[in-house]
C-alpha cells in the first residue's frame, strides 16, 4: 500500500496540515528553475497561512520537498490554490559578479553563502574556469553557465537542486536509479521525430577578414541529406580564432540528423526521481527500440487518492528537450 502524500505549512508559531481540494503536483527540472509544489487547500476556520510560509511535502518518513508559498489563488468556494517553491527560486535573483580560477562548485558554495541558502553535498566539479565577468544576471544563470562551461571542457554533467531545503550539486552518473521505464510501467508516451527543429543538410559560417573587410564564407554540406530534406542551411557567425571549414563540420555533424523527442505520460512514480535522474528504458517506439539510460529533464509527480504517478521529458542519445 502507497503511503500517503502530506502536507504541512508551518505558519508563525503553528504548524498544520491543510485539507486537501485534490491531487498535488510536484515539478522538478534539470536546469533552470526551481522545484514546484502546486495543491489546493480548503479554506476553514482554523487554517490561515501566508505568502512566505514554509510548505513541506512529505510521503512516509520522506521529505520530497521544502519551500515556500508564493501565490495563492481564489475563486467562488473556499478553495485556494497554492504555488510553492524551493530555495533555488531565490536565485533568480539578479546581481552582478566577477570571478578567475573558480570551480563551478566554489561558486555555488560562493552564491549561497552571501545569500544565506543553506547547502547539503557539494560534488566537485573539477574544471576551473579561467575567469568571467557577470553583470547585471540571475544567479541561477550564473551557476548554469558555469557547469555548461565544466560540460563543454570536460564532458561532466552536474545537476543542481534542492533537497528538502539545501542546495546540492551531484554529477548525473551518481543519480542513475533503478526505475525501469518500460511497456507495462506507463499509460503511454509521446513520442515525435522531426527536422524542423534546427536540423540541417548544409552549413555557412561568415567572417569579416583583412583591412578591407572582406566578408569570408565557410560551407560544408551533405549530399545524401540534401536529396531527402532539401536544403535546409544552417547560418551563423564565426569567431575570429576559429577554424572555418573544421567549424562548419562539426555543426553539420551535429545538426544533420533528425531530432527525436519522448515524453512519457502516467509512469508508476518514484519519489527518488528528480530533474537530472538516470533511468533504464526499454521501449518500441515505432521507428526505434530504446534500451539504454536516458536522463530526466523533466518530472511532474502526481499525488492523488488513487496513487502516485508521474510525467517525465527524458533526454540523451538521439533524444533533446
Amino acid at each position: 500500500m502507497m503511503e500517503q502524500a502530506i502536507i504541512t505549512i508551518q505558519t508563525r508559531d503553528d504548524v498544520y496540515v491543510p485539507l486537501s481540494a485534490e491531487g498535488i503536483s510536484l515539478e522538478f527540472c534539470r536546469a533552470g528553475a526551481p522545484g514546484k509544489l502546486t495543491f489546493s487547500a480548503v479554506k476553514d476556520s482554523v487554517s490561515s497561512f501566508h505568502e512566505g510560509d514554509n510548505v513541506v511535502l512529505q510521503v512516509g518518513a520522506n521529505v520530497l520537498f521544502s519551500g515556500f508559498v508564493f501565490t495563492k489563488r481564489r475563486q467562488f468556494g473556499r478553495v485556494i490554490t497554492v504555488t510553492a517553491y524551493d530555495q533555488i527560486r531565490y536565485l533568480k535573483n539578479r546581481d552582478t559578479l566577477a570571478y578567475e580560477g573558480t570551480t563551478a562548485s566554489d561558486l555555488v558554495r560562493l552564491i549561497a553563502g552571501e545569500w544565506g541558502l543553506p547547502c547539503g553535498e557539494i560534488e566537485e566539479t573539477g574544471y576551473m574556469i579561467p575567469g568571467r565577468v557577470e553583470s547585471g544576471r540571475p544567479l541561477l544563470d550564473m551557476i548554469q553557465t558555469a557547469l555548461d562551461l565544466t560540460a563543454e571542457q570536460s564532458g561532466h554533467l552536474f545537476a543542481l537542486y534542492d533537497e528538502a531545503g539545501s542546495l546540492r550539486l551531484t554529477h548525473v552518473e551518481n543519480m542513475a536509479l533503478d526505475t525501469l521505464i518500460h511497456e507495462g510501467s506507463i499509460a503511454n508516451f509521446d513520442y515525435s521525430s522531426s527536422i524542423d527543429r534546427g536540423s540541417c543538410s548544409a552549413v555557412r559560417l561568415y567572417r569579416t577578414e583583412g583591412a578591407q573587410g572582406e566578408t569570408v564564407f565557410h560551407e560544408a554540406r551533405r549530399e545524401s541529406l540534401l536529396r531527402r530534406w532539401g536544403m535546409l542551411r544552417h547560418f551563423g557567425r564565426l569567431e575570429e580564432e576559429a577554424d572555418g571549414t573544421a567549424t562548419a563540420e562539426a555543426l553539420l555533424r551535429l545538426f544533420g540528423r533528425k531530432t527525436r523527442h519522448l515524453r512519457i505520460v502516467a509512469a508508476v512514480g518514484d519519489r527518488r526521481v528528480r530533474g537530472g535522474s538516470m533511468l533504464p528504458v526499454e521501449l518500441y517506439l515505432g521507428d526505434i527500440a530504446v534500451a539504454e539510460f536516458l536522463m530526466v529533464e523533466r518530472v511532474v509527480h502526481r499525488f492523488s487518492e488513487g496513487g502516485h504517478t508521474m510525467d517525465l521529458v527524458l533526454v540523451g542519445g538521439e533524444f533533446v528537450d
